[in-house]
C-alpha cells in the first residue's frame, strides 16, 4: 500500500509561495516520490501531497524535509504542519 505526506505550509509572503514552487519543481521532490502535488490555498498558504511506494521512502522524505526546514525553508516559510498516512484511493 502506498503512503503519503500531506504538508500544510504558511509562507512569509505571496512571492515565497512561488519561490518554493519553482524550487520544488527543480530539486525539492524526494527521488522515490510517485506523486507530487502542491496547491496554493491562499495568498501565503499551500498544501503539498506526496505519495511514496513504501513507508521507508516516506520516512526518508521526512528526514530530507526536516533538514531543509532548518536551512533553505527557514527564510521563506513561517510554519509547516506535516501529516502522514496510508493512501486509500489512488
Amino acid at each position: 500500500m502506498s503512503v503519503a505526506n500531506v504538508t500544510m505550509f504558511e509562507f512569509q509572503t505571496a512571492e515565497s509561495v512561488e519561490e518554493f514552487a519553482s524550487w520544488y519543481k527543480d530539486i525539492g521532490s524526494h527521488p522515490n516520490n510517485d506523486v507530487s502535488l502542491f496547491v496554493r490555498t491562499g495568498e501565503t498558504s499551500a498544501i503539498g501531497t506526496s505519495v511514496y511506494p513504501t513507508e521507508e521512502d516516506r520516512q526518508n522524505a521526512d528526514k530530507l524535509r526536516n533538514a531543509r526546514t532548518s536551512t533553505y525553508l527557514s527564510g521563506i516559510v513561517k510554519e509547516i504542519i506535516p501529516l502522514s498516512g496510508d493512501v486509500l484511493v489512488h
